[in-house]
């Protein structure tokens, strides 16, 4: 069967981006193309299946109902193309052209460097970008990067994406290193000021939500969008905080500062997991990371745990157990 004019994978590509990120326009600023561009291949495309795929009629567009099938059947078509594209480098150990990741402030500084220099036949070219969580899951769901590693559960159960834990990692308690008083319970420390992270990261509404879940009301002393600052903060004497142990790991020269206690009342944990699109990257999903892991495990998280060993028992790895609740001492 010979297919008519307009419909090839790049077609299929740009309506897919369209319908994602919802206009002409973002969608071509995202595939690098002009807006004209992007409408005449939409428009081509359109004619070769003859039916509209959009309803342009509202704001943003809508799929019709053949748009919305037309969208769930291109995507599979697309991983498909991609997995078939990727056996047959992989079987010629051709490395991708190119390889973007984006993960936490916290993780880029302290596993970045290392991952690129462990794997780099990976890719002939790396981009490791630095940010907070909410930007890095839209750039995945744009397909401006290749994969993310999330420290929270949000993409959970979205369609079309793969999640490979990596850790499990506590909140511990973060008060300045000259704070003698009692840290339990936490309404001991109400009086002191709450040194906040920044309610437009993910780390700063998970604190938030169990605060409220506790019914905990913290005066908020000052609020930071980065763990550097919010640690500095708390060792500077501005008041306490709650963190956890990779974003110490980042701050680890100036744990002199701190005083870090576990929490034994309202423990909570957050994930950190590998995402990205089913499919896009074949194998090179699971070796990332297995080699995130790795180097969290062998060479990062032993300079931490060496100055506050308790914590080593408190991370979870993959197939292990949760730690039982134990006393700190």
């Amino acid at each position: 069967m010979d297919l008519p004019q307009g419909f090839d994978l790049k077609a299929i590509r740009v309506f897919v981006m369209v319908a994602e990120t919802g206009g002409m326009t973002p969608a071509a600023k995202q595939l690098g193309l002009t807006q004209s561009t992007v409408s005449q291949i939409v428009g081509n495309l359109e004619d070769a299946l003859g039916t509209p795929l959009f309803d342009r009629a509202v704001r943003p567009l809508a799929l019709t109902a053949a748009g919305t099938t037309f969208y769930e059947r291109g995507r599979v078509m697309l991983a498909e193309a991609g997995d078939l594209l990727r056996s047959l480098r992989e079987g010629q150990s051709e490395p991708l052209s190119s390889l973007t990741l984006a993960m936490a402030d916290s993780l880029a500084n302290a596993v970045g460097p290392a991952l690129v220099a462990e794997q780099r036949a990976l890719a002939r070219r790396w981009r490791i970008w630095a940010g907070i969580s909410p930007d890095n899951h839209a750039a995945l769901m744009n397909r401006t990067v290749d994969a993310v590693v999330t420290t929270t559960d949000e993409l959970d159960g979205i369609e079309g994406l793969e999640s490979l834990p990596i850790l499990t990692e506590p909140f511990v308690l973060v008060l300045p290193a000259s704070y003698q008083g009692p840290v339990e319970p936490l309404e001991a420390m109400t009086e002191l000021p709450f040194v906040r992270y920044s309610l437009r990261s993910a780390i700063g509404r998970q604190i938030e939500g169990q605060l409220n879940r506790l019914r905990l009301s913290v005066p908020i002393g000052a609020e930071f969008d980065t763990a550097a600052s919010q640690l500095t903060a708390v060792g500077d004497g501005m008041g306490w905080s709650l963190s956890t142990p990779l974003c110490l790991l980042q701050e680890r020269g100036r744990l002199e500062r701190l005083r870090v206690e576990p929490m034994t009342r309202g423990r909570f944990s957050r994930p950190i997991a590998l995402v990205a699109r089913r499919g896009d990257l074949g194998t090179t999903t699971e070796v990332l990371a297995a080699a995130i892991r790795r180097i969290l495990k062998e060479r990062c998280l032993p300079d931490l745990f060496a100055a506050l060993p308790w914590l080593a028992a408190d991370i979870v790895w993959p197939e292990e157990p949760a730690p039982a609740a134990q006393p700190h001492l």
